[in-house]
Order: C-alpha cells, then structure tokens, then sequence
C-alpha cells in the first residue's frame, strides 16, 4: 500500500459524504478501478469504511463504500 495513495482515497471518501463505488473514486483520484477497490477494501478491514450494495437495475449491482468514522 502507498501511503499517499491510501490517504488520497481516505480523504475522498471523508470529503464526499456520500457512499461512491470504485469507479467513482477511481475517476476522481486517476486510478485504476481495481486499485481503488485494493485500497476501500483495505479501508473496510481497518474498520474505517463499509460497503452496501447498489442495485441500478438489471445486470451486475455494484458495491457503494462509505466513510464510518
């Protein structure tokens, strides 16, 4: 893990007040998807962050991660 690509996720995810999925904060920070779900789902286990499921209508749902502290 990169400290500063860890505090850049960290701080999008405290700043939007919203649950984002992978996409959206890859998009904002210029990652690659798979690097930001890595990085959320790292968050997750350190207990700073959750994820709920996103249905937007038929096909795959997508995962929503949110700030928890």
């Amino acid at each position: 893990m990169a400290r500063e690509t860890l505090d850049a996720v960290r701080a999008h995810l405290t700043h939007t007040g919203q649950a984002v999925s992978a996409s959206e904060v890859a998009d904002a920070l210029g990652i690659s998807r798979v690097t930001a779900r890595r990085y959320l789902e790292h968050l997750i286990g350190a207990g700073q962050a959750g994820k709920d499921v996103r249905h937007n209508g038929p096909g795959r749902p997508e995962y929503a991660y949110r700030w928890l502290r």
